[in-house]
């Protein structure tokens, strides 16, 4: 086992693709994570299948996407199907690695399932220590889940979650077995909203240059596709005025730049123990966050403020190049994070897995692992081949096509000068729903429930929200 590498696994929530300093953001700070892509590789195509928690969570630990698993949106109720052994966990532990999470699960499966982690510390176990500090029933801050409204949280630093998780990720370097390599899951909660942090980060971003919303050609309601405008309806009813928008923006940095320095503690003693020459460090999330942008907030669309993810490998110091870190165009997706493992580790893949071994990138060995990237939430789909983004809407029917290197906040709606790329995208779209006999497709064609934004939620009301999930029952 002595030539079996280490591995770090870390996972923030809602982390937009453009908010750390190596992708060029103008103020972000993340200078410990820009490290990893000065040492590694900074995929800048990455994408989220299904751009909201629970799919997306459920993809790094089976390889497969939701839409082929059956639950493209988010499903509290859903349970996959898959025998146990096949999941990440499982395989790393039967490959001879002692495994362990600390952190966030929330997947398709019952509450109490591990994925065959050994060692599973999980966040409920922090929010019971900071319900018992305030002393008081309910949440601790003042909004819900989803709500992009900024205050600054009455947690002293060891009881926020992601100062809390660092703590235990270091107790398990510290205690781990020596002779058995190592997988270990860095699962953050932030900087998923609430947008609820301590000093001095809550105010870090006060005199920044804040970046402005992006909102396209296509917004208004005579464009703008009836699911887009049902969902920033829903979630963005009392649009924010620049200066809470600016705020809230400010602080969603700061928890990102809180994720950063927690990260320094944790690799400052993976230093101090002399693994850190040897390990895998792999730092990704499940989605991003719309942040104001195209008229609304949190995620649940492909839009690339939503969909596009930061995915940054960093390998052992042996396996680095002499020239430095690198940007990789290939487009890569969550799925793909289970077989690259499979292969680090030498343990087998599932049969069904579509993800793909990253090895070969990050070697520099080809250009790229896929033509096309697929995604579905919500009776929307995309199709990506690295230079265009299509985009295909159930509700109305409605296409939209985006440059996606020219373009890179999706403002400019191009389907309508440019039929023979939709035409193109179109049909290796209908290929992708029918090889997964999806409800997409009625008869052979393009699903059209031919909804208008007059009644964009056809009906259905819900409280987005999350204050539903506030006063649970901790475990």
């Amino acid at each position: 086992m002595a030539d079996r590498p280490n591995i770090l696994l870390i996972t923030s929530d809602q982390h937009r693709w453009d908010s750390l300093g190596c992708a060029g953001h103008p103020c972000v700070r993340t200078p410990h994570l820009d490290q990893l892509a000065y040492e590694g590789v900074l995929f800048a195509n990455a994408y989220s299948d299904c751009p909201v928690c629970i799919p997306a969570r459920t993809t790094i630990i089976t390889g497969v996407k939701s839409s082929t698993y059956g639950c493209p949106y988010y499903g509290d109720d859903f349970r996959i199907r898959r025998d146990r052994s096949q999941f990440l966990g499982s395989l790393m532990t039967l490959a001879g690695y002692q495994t362990a999470l600390v952190g966030k699960r929330h997947w398709h499966t019952s509450n109490d399932f591990r994925a065959g982690f050994e060692t599973l510390i999980p966040i409920e176990r922090c929010e019971r220590q900071q319900l018992l500090h305030v002393g008081r029933d309910g949440f601790v801050c003042g909004t819900a889940a989803n709500e992009l409204h900024p205050t600054l949280s009455p947690l002293p630093p060891e009881l926020y979650s992601t100062d809390w998780i660092v703590d235990r990720c270091i107790q398990i370097v510290r205690e781990r077995e020596k002779g058995r390599p190592l997988f270990l899951w860095c699962s953050m909660v932030d900087p998923h909203p609430p947008l609820a942090i301590h000093e001095p980060f809550y105010s870090m971003y006060d005199n920044s240059p804040i970046p402005a919303p992006a909102i396209g050609n296509w917004e208004d309601a005579d464009h703008c596709p009836v699911q887009q405008f049902g969902h920033r309806t829903a979630y963005n009813s009392k649009p924010m005025g620049w200066d809470e928008l600016r705020k809230a923006r400010g602080v969603y940095y700061g928890m990102i730049t809180n994720i950063d320095h927690q990260l320094g503690r944790l690799f400052g003693y993976l230093m101090t123990q002399g693994i850190w020459d040897d390990l895998w460090i792999i730092y990704t999330t499940d989605h991003g966050e719309h942040l104001g942008d195209h008229y609304d907030i949190a995620k649940s669309s492909f839009y690339n403020s939503a969909a596009r993810l930061p995915f940054i490998v960093r390998p052992p110091r042996s396996l680095q190049s002499e020239k430095g870190g690198w940007v990789s165009d290939a487009l890569v997706e969550l799925a793909d994070l289970l077989p690259t493992f499979c292969k680090l580790t030498g343990a087998d893949v599932p049969d069904d897995v579509e993800g793909v071994d990253l090895s070969p990138l990050i070697a520099g060995q080809t250009p790229g692992v896929r033509n096309h990237l697929f995604g579905a939430i919500d009776g929307q789909y995309m199709v990506h081949d690295g230079a265009q983004k299509y985009l295909y809407f159930t509700a109305d029917g409605r296409e939209q096509l985006f440059d996606h290197n020219g373009d890179p906040n999706d403002l400019n709606d191009i389907a309508a000068s440019d039929e023979k790329t939709v035409t193109a995208l179109r049909e290796t779209l209908v290929d992708r729903l029918r090889s997964i006999n999806s409800p997409g497709l009625i008869d052979g064609a393009l699903r059209n429930d031919r909804q208008t934004c007059k009644d964009p939620q056809g009906g259905r009301r819900w409280n987005p929200l999350g204050w539903s999930m506030m006063g649970r029952t901790l475990e």
